[in-house]
This record gives C-alpha cells, structure tokens and sequence, in this order.
C-alpha cells in the first residue's frame, strides 16, 4: 500500500490515507484485498492511546483505502538510527506502551504478527503508537475463516517472528511478545 497525508476537511485535521497498489490487486487478486480489508476490521475494532486509530475505510472504483489517525514524528527504525539506542527510562516507557497496546489486540483476539521498529510510530511528544495490522491474525470464533494464509505459512518480518511463527503454526499473544522481545533487543 502507498500512505499519503490528506486532510479530513469535515473536523480540519490532518489523516494518513493508506491506499492499497492498484498493481497488487491485478496480480494477487482477492486474498490481498481481503488482508486490507481485515487490517481494517481488526485495527479499527480497537481503542487504546498506543494504537494508530482506523477513522473510516472504503473503495471507490478499483481503489481500497483506510483514513487512519496521522502520527507526525517518526518510526522507532529512523528514531534508532538517528539516536541512537534510547536511555533506560525512555526505551522502557515505549515498551510499557508497545505492550499496553498489544494487551488490548490480544483482548479482542488479534495477534499483530509484524511487531518491528518500523511499525512502532514515536510522536513528536515521544508516544509509542503501533500501527500496521496488514497481518493481523485474528483468533475469534467469528473469524476463524478469516487467518487469510493456510497452514505452514509464513508471514511476517523474519528478525523479528517468533519460531512459531517461522513454522507457520497458529499464533497467540505470546508470538507478539516475541516480537516486542526482539524489537527492544534491536
């Protein structure tokens, strides 16, 4: 998907606009478009200060799109390599927030399966915000259809997955918690 910054003109506030390659629906077709789509639902069925906010999606014509919440600041990757590694009290408070916000996914079932430094936005005022549920797993009897890859797949960042994970086995939290393990070791 290709992210623009947009203003939502009714509340005049800025919004990132996440709208899915046009060339990624030709050549994979439905199972891509049904992956945005449960980023959508499964981001935007959640409320927590440490989570990108979904605000609307939609389609029009061939274009799917998701208006989210525009965290200005950087990703916790660009952060890391302006900076430097951050100082005690700094990295611990973005990993209480990275977790508080991945307690919440877990609650409502959804295991974020690529937790990185380039999907943990840093606001300006230096706010940990996770973002980017494109591989989201939801794990709720509702869902259960909606895994979207089959058994022995692997999805995700390989630094960054869990063994679990690589073996294509289904996930819980724990794999997320993996992922945030190897994200503060980073």
């Amino acid at each position: 998907a290709d992210v623009y910054l947009a203003e939502q003109t009714s509340l005049g506030r800025q919004v990132a606009v996440k709208v899915l390659k046009n060339n990624s629906l030709q050549s994979s077709g439905d199972i891509l478009l049904r992956r945005f789509e449960q980023e959508a639902r499964a981001a935007g069925g959640l409320s927590h200060p440490n989570l990108v906010q979904i605000i609307t999606t939609g389609r029009e014509g061939a274009i799917a799109y998701i208006v989210q919440e525009y965290v200005p600041g950087m990703n916790l990757s660009q952060w890391i390599r302006r900076n430097g590694p951050p100082d005690y009290a700094t990295g611990l408070k973005w990993l209480q927030q990275i977790a508080a916000a991945l307690r919440t996914a877990s609650e409502a079932g959804i295991v974020h399966r690529d937790v990185k430094p380039e999907n943990i936005l840093l606001t300006r005022a230096g706010v940990a915000k996770v973002t980017d549920f494109g591989l989201a797993q939801l794990n709720q009897p509702s869902t259960a259809a909606m895994n979207l890859t089959q058994a022995g797949t692997t999805m995700g960042t390989p630094w960054y997955m869990s063994p679990e994970q690589i073996q294509g086995e289904r996930l819980d939290h724990r794999s997320d918690q993996y992922s945030l393990g190897v994200t503060a070791y980073h």
